[in-house]
């Protein structure tokens, strides 16, 4: 849903936290509040002038300034992975800026930067088969399990209350979502019995996080898996992989977008082209 935040007092001696407010009012979540506010006071630090007299040039100089701030560590990683999510800061900033500015009414037509995509990775069956057979421990059975099943983003399934989790229609409501919207995804029968065997195990509270790990210890956790098995195993993988398999087994587009939680189905359609080898299989094997 679309943000209502109206328009600034064209006499406001402080647009900076009028802006805040309007973001809290309208229900933006507190991860966009906290995007906003570091990218609009990086550029009002920046400019340090009324930003209703701000031209196309100072937010070119600004965006400049991002960039070269970004690689200004020569013993810095430089990977394209790396150099990718700098310019995904920066393009970041500038999309918040610019909304800030449009609510000042002040219209200005900067250069973006351009993102490109990165290569989309997915496991194989054989990979997902070889991985499973080789994890001993249930609650990383269950971890890979559910990622594979939903295609959660690892932060949703760290946010996922044993009280969000529904055995008896294999289901969990996602509440703590990158674009504040509740959905509710699924989970298979292999992947109940796991999750009643860990329930029997640890005996979590209904409002304990079904797992208690950070961020970085999962995605340290499933490196470390799958370095033992020659496998790249980072969180976001494992969510191409459910996208992948879900389109490979003939879920429409439109039903994997909201499984996955994305705003825009063009975001969904990156997952069209790693099918496209079963397409080319499936041809060579009708035609010759």
């Amino acid at each position: 849903m679309k943000l209502q935040l109206g328009s600034a007092d064209p006499y406001t001696p402080d647009p900076f936290n009028d802006f805040i407010n309007a973001l809290t009012i309208s229900g933006a979540s507190d991860n966009t509040i906290r995007i906003y506010s570091i990218a609009i006071k990086d550029f009002l630090d920046f400019i340090k002038k009324d930003p209703r007299e701000v031209t196309s040039a100072d937010l070119n100089s600004w965006i400049m300034n991002i960039l070269r701030r970004e690689t200004r560590d020569k013993s810095a990683d430089n990977s394209i992975e790396k150099r990718r999510k700098k310019t995904v800061t920066a393009r970041l900033y500038v999309i918040a800026v610019l909304r800030f500015l449009k609510w000042l009414g002040k219209d200005v037509k900067p250069t973006i930067p351009r993102v490109r995509r990165l290569e989309v990775k997915a496991l194989t069956e054989d990979q997902i088969e070889v991985l499973m057979k080789n994890l001993r421990r249930t609650r990383d059975k269950l971890i890979i399990s559910l990622l594979l099943d939903t295609g959660l983003r690892a932060k949703e399934l760290l946010s996922v209350k044993v009280s969000d989790v529904n055995l008896s229609n294999r289901s969990i409501v996602v509440r703590n979502t990158k674009n504040g919207e509740t959905r509710v995804v699924f989970f298979t029968e292999k992947t109940a019995k796991l999750l009643l065997v860990y329930l029997e195990k640890y005996r979590p509270k209904k409002d304990d996080r079904l797992f208690d790990l950070s961020y970085y210890a999962l995605y340290r956790k499933l490196k470390r898996l799958g370095k033992k098995l020659g496998v790249d195993l980072r969180p976001h993988i494992l969510r191409h992989t459910f996208a992948t398999n879900a389109i490979r087994k003939g879920v429409p587009l439109p039903i994997v977008q909201r499984l996955l939680g994305h705003k825009d189905i063009r975001t969904t359609q990156i997952y069209t082209h790693l099918v496209n080898t079963d397409i080319e299989e499936m041809y060579k094997k009708i035609f010759g």
